[in-house]
């Protein structure tokens, strides 16, 4: 049996791992069984300080023309979509632009771009109206949500099976393997030995590199709340934020952090799997020789999981008073298609080591599912915010 971010003696989220990956991911009902307990926690503060989205400086920055966003447009006005950090960097300005093109075909308008290096930039471009549609992950969205309740999940990518049962990803706690035997618990990998480390988490509202992970360490660890995580010299020794999943790797590939927290659906297009089962306690990737950025100066750095949870999958969602529900109905209803779900530019193939996309077709079934506000409960109560 191998250990997950929650202690098998503690919480009725652990389960006998099998060999083969796949049985890892997690039933809703799983999840919200396991955010029950976790529930009580909060992440206060985790939105101060951010700034208007309106240029460079924010760090916003549009592949198009800027847009109103005011929900009054006509057909020639652009709707806009913005991006988190991770979705962001110019190796998947080709996916953007599948995406912008079928946002088109969909409703017959223009669509633009937006990328930014902030997750709180992206959140508040959605909840003010500068952008009509983001890609955010779970706790981005309750944020976005939180702060304008027009901001409404549309749909998600599915499970293997074209459903949601089982539509997670996976969050990550990781170590150097150079350094994995300090968090050896017998036969596996602990996080027991973190405490006083310098730790790389992504962002405060991104849900895989922040929230998942540090309710897991408030509990595993009695603390009073995540709040002594983002403060150097309190529970770590040093807290580094990566602003991207990416970063948060590279911040511990490069020897800036002793551990840090990422997921696996923005990274593992730059890493190969050299032991032990994907996404497992134990497992150690090496950075690929032919990694773009930000990897090139970490290439051949390997890394071991000690830790991992499923969390659910990311919304498209919309800002519903920026943008027509006639769009909306439009843009669900193709999205949520066969020929999305069967177009090899949206779900690429994940055999395919030359495809830079967002979504894998890692089964005939894989496609768009619709999801609503409520799906993402677990994760409100996870963070204290129900």
């Amino acid at each position: 049996m191998t250990q997950q971010f929650f202690d098998p003696q503690r919480n009725s989220l652990n389960r006998p791992v099998a060999s083969d990956a796949g049985d890892l991911r997690m039933s809703r009902r799983s999840f919200l069984a396991g955010s029950a307990i976790l529930g009580a926690l909060a992440f206060s503060g985790a939105l101060s300080g951010c700034s208007s989205p309106t240029g460079s400086a924010t760090g916003l920055a549009a592949t198009g023309d800027g847009a109103t966003g005011d929900g009054a447009a006509d057909a020639g006005e652009p709707i806009v979509m913005v991006w988190l950090p991770d979705n962001s960097s110019a190796d998947l300005s080709g996916a953007r632009e599948v995406i912008a093109a079928a946002i088109t075909k969909a409703c017959g308008r223009p669509a633009e771009m937006l990328t930014t290096v902030d997750y709180n930039v992206t959140i508040e471009a959605i909840a003010t109206g500068k952008a009509q549609i983001a890609y955010l992950g779970s706790e981005g969205y309750v944020q976005a949500n939180r702060k304008n309740p027009a901001v409404q999940a549309a749909f998600t990518e599915s499970d293997e099976e074209g459903g949601l049962d089982g539509a997670c990803y996976y969050s990550r706690i990781a170590v150097l393997a150079e350094n994995a035997d300090q968090y050896r618990s017998g036969a596996t990998y602990s996080i027991d030995n973190i405490r006083g480390a310098s730790f790389s988490f992504v962002s405060a509202t991104s849900t895989s590199g922040f929230a998942v992970p540090s309710a897991t360490i408030v509990e595993k660890f009695g603390l009073e709340s995540s709040d002594e995580l983002l403060e150097s010299g309190s529970f770590f020794s040093e807290v580094l934020f990566g602003n991207s999943h990416q970063g948060s790797a590279v911040n511990l590939l490069s020897g800036d952090a002793d551990a840090a927290a990422f997921d696996d659906v923005d990274v593992d297009m730059y890493f190969d799997l050299v032991e032990g089962e994907a996404n497992t306690v134990g497992a150690r990737y090496r950075v690929r020789d032919d990694a773009g950025d930000p990897f090139e100066a970490v290439h051949g750095k390997e890394f071991v999981i000690i830790g991992i949870a499923p969390v659910l999958n990311a919304p498209i969602c919309f800002n519903e008073e920026a943008l027509p529900a006639a769009d909306r109905e439009k843009i669900v209803a193709y999205f949520c298609s066969d020929e999305v779900a069967n177009d090899p530019a949206i779900f690429m193939d994940p055999e395919d080591e030359n495809a830079k996309g967002i979504w894998e077709k890692e089964s005939p079934a894989k496609c768009f599912v619709e999801v609503d506000d409520a799906w993402y409960d677990p994760i409100r109560e996870l963070g204290g915010a129900a």
